[in-house]
């Protein structure tokens, strides 16, 4: 068996060139959203937008983390087990937060009470922190075998 060292290095520069461009895209998302103002989009959609490309630029730092390992798998696939305990307090958090629902239990329970809304809020309301962990999260999640698998011979077949 032997590891296939180019199919490595391409994952790895083409990680390190999308690292880059979704870190552009996000430090000049508002260039991007003044230019997309023709448009008039909405501004939860703009919202959506610049969370998804802070999870991109995670999921490719956790895929960059996946195949930097030396992990020695036989089969590609996503482990869905590292996913769900890396990546459920992030989720949660964007999950609660924008839909408003920690709000309504500060509110509820604590009758608006302004220290404990001030913690909710900071530790809340950090979306693109929640959203890169979420994608590092997944990206890292990800199993890829570099492993050339022998061709198997068979009675029937020929083999150039």
């Amino acid at each position: 068996m032997m590891i296939n060292k180019k199919k490595k290095f391409f994952l790895i520069a083409f990680s390190f060139v999308n690292i880059i461009l979704y870190y552009t895209a996000f430090a000049y998302f508002d260039n991007i959203t003044d230019a997309l103002a023709v448009y008039n989009l909405p501004s939860g959609f703009l919202s959506f937008l610049r969370l998804f490309i802070v999870f991109i630029l995670g999921f490719m730092i956790g895929f960059l983390i996946a195949i930097s390992a030396k992990a020695m798998v036989s089969t590609n696939y996503f482990d869905i087990k590292v996913f769900l305990i890396a990546g459920c307090i992030p989720a949660l958090a964007l999950i609660l937060y924008n839909t408003g629902a920690v709000n309504l239990v500060v509110t509820r329970f604590f009758d608006s009470d302004l220290t404990i809304s001030e913690l909710v809020f900071y530790f809340f309301s950090r979306d693109t922190i929640w959203a890169i962990w979420l994608g590092i999260s997944a990206g890292a999640s990800v199993k890829l075998t570099f492993i050339s698998q022998p061709k198997k011979r068979f009675r029937h077949q020929f083999i150039d």
